[in-house]
């Protein structure tokens, strides 16, 4: 417990001044006085230069042609593992009729393969989710030299380090999505593409460490845990603390509710911090790809391969 409440404080005092700061800019660009719940959700908040959504692809097989190049200029077993997916049909990306919703990646460890399950529209958001759900993918084959067991994302490997395959792997693939690289974008959209996805992650860290601070509170005072107003309060408070950017005045209502909606807290306790890890080692593989890129690739493989 005591490390996961250092690892806030380390958010409190580092990050949420950084987001602060990125909020100021986004205020001064929407001309507003403050920002909404629905002017800073992730992913669907409008953009504070006006520009348009990026709209990368039309087909499943750009977006799979462009995943391969970026994947073959990263690395060739990467390639390698990538085409093996797309070959022996192992990639349901497209969204249709009666299909159900989200992505996720499956490993195979019978026939030491991997399955990658999604429901693309041709958004950036579906980019960037390919490459995650990739990364898991990379994981699961480059463990599969391992005996069944110790495949297993679910049962063996620690749950902070399966997500630092896939984040990671969002870091080092995004920046070859130009069209210099046979990628997606302009170098404007390029620029766009990686504010989006650096804001994401400095955002996310403060919300992580509510949802794990609420749960550290829960069960170090689990009789005033059953009275969900108090429950309510805290999370009220936290989200003062870790995300005070966020003005909910007028529906502060709906944010002492919001804990219900994070299943993490109700289904799998204590589980989200490790998200958090995760993301902290994904950036300590792209800061280590920013000087060598080979090297950092490599070093990420061979991490990948132990399990």
């Amino acid at each position: 417990p005591q490390d996961c409440k250092a690892f806030h404080d380390a958010i409190a005092r580092v990050v949420v001044p950084a987001v602060g700061r990125l909020s100021e800019k986004r205020k001064r660009g929407l001309s507003l006085d403050s920002l909404r719940v629905w002017d800073d959700f992730w992913h669907l908040r409008p953009d504070a230069l006006g520009r348009a959504a990026l709209k990368p692809f039309e087909s499943i097989a750009q977006l799979t042609a462009v995943a391969e190049g970026v994947f073959s200029r990263l690395d060739p077993g990467l390639a390698s593992h990538y085409r093996l997916l797309r070959e022996e049909g192992l990639l349901d990306l497209e969204a249709r009729s009666h299909k159900a919703q989200g992505a996720y990646e499956m490993e195979l460890p019978a026939s030491r393969r991997a399955f990658i399950f999604t429901t693309a529209v041709g958004t950036h958001l579906d980019v960037m989710t390919h490459l995650h759900e990739s990364g898991h993918a990379f994981h699961a084959l480059e463990a599969s030299r391992w005996p069944y067991h110790y495949q297993s994302m679910l049962d063996a490997m620690p749950i902070e380090f399966i997500e630092l395959g896939s984040m990671a792997m969002e870091l080092l693939g995004s920046p070859y999505l130009g069209k210099e690289h046979g990628g997606f974008y302009t170098r404007a959209q390029v620029a766009q593409a990686r504010q989006q996805e650096l804001e994401t992650i400095l955002e996310f860290w403060p919300f992580m460490a509510v949802v794990d601070a609420f749960q550290h509170w829960v069960y170090e005072n689990p009789d005033a845990a059953r009275d969900t107003r108090q429950c309510d309060e805290v999370w009220a408070s936290l989200q003062r603390v870790f995300r005070p950017h966020v003005d909910w005045s007028g529906i502060e209502d709906t944010l002492h509710l919001s804990w219900r909606l994070q299943e993490h807290i109700i289904t799998s306790p204590f589980y989200y911090v490790e998200y958090g890890m995760a993301q902290l080692g994904a950036v300590g593989v792209w800061a280590n790809a920013s000087t060598d890129r080979r090297g950092a690739v490599k070093a990420y493989r061979r991490a990948l391969s132990l399990g």
